[in-house]
This record gives structure tokens, sequence and C-alpha cells, in this order.
């Protein structure tokens, strides 16, 4: 797979998605493959509160693992540069398009805190 990444990133991922849920992958199974990328990547390694974040999201979502093709599909996003805040975007924006406002709710806020997170880790570590 080769991604190229520009201002149309968020929106093909989103359509992505889409596309998956109207295929009948649910959004639990989505968020297991996110999830279990930002826990593989370390990309939030060194931030204050994203553990906190994924475990209530987790919580809020129950993960399911029975579509393992669609969780190695989106752990090959990691090849791609494509991280965990424009999955979680992307994801948001695709629940609240299929229906799903609840979940879309709690993934915007999720991503939301992490990236505030990341911002005030990085003033801390400067």
């Amino acid at each position: 797979m080769n991604i190229k990444l520009d201002k149309y990133t968020p929106s093909s991922l989103a359509s992505l998605f889409i596309l998956l849920m109207e295929g009948g992958i649910t959004p639990n199974q989505i968020m297991s493959g996110i999830v279990l990328l930002a826990t593989q990547s370390h990309e939030l390694e060194g931030t204050m509160f994203s553990t906190e974040c994924l475990h209530f999201l987790m919580k809020a979502i129950p993960m399911d693992t029975t579509a393992p093709g669609v969780t190695e599909f989106i752990l090959s996003f990691a090849n791609e540069s494509i991280n965990i805040g424009m999955l979680l975007d992307a994801f948001a924006f695709a629940c609240q398009k299929q229906g799903s406002r609840n979940i879309a709710s709690l993934v915007s806020l999720t991503y939301q805190r992490l990236e505030a997170d990341r911002v005030i880790s990085q003033l801390i570590n400067d």
C-alpha cells in the first residue's frame, strides 16, 4: 500500500472507514485495530494521560477482535506514516456520518484529549 499524505488524507481515511462500516464491519472492530496500533507503535509514549484516554475509550467502546483482517489492515497504516490522531479524527467523522453519534462523540473527545496531552507533555519536556 502506498498512501500519499496530503490535505485529502483525513477525508480518504474517513471514506475508508465509512465503506468498511457499510460492508458490515462494526465500529468496535475498527476500534480494535486503532487501539492495537496505538499500543504497538509506542506513538503515545512520553505523554501523561494517553493511556487513561485509551482505557476509557476501550471501556466505552469494547473492542471486538472478530475481524483480524481489519485489524491487520489498520496496523499496516503505521508503515504509511498515518498516526493515531489521524485515525481517530477520521473514525469519529465516519461514525458521525454512519449515525453512530455516541461513538463519534467519545472518539472525538478522546482525539482532542490525546492532542492536548501531546502538546502539554511536549511543553513540560522542553
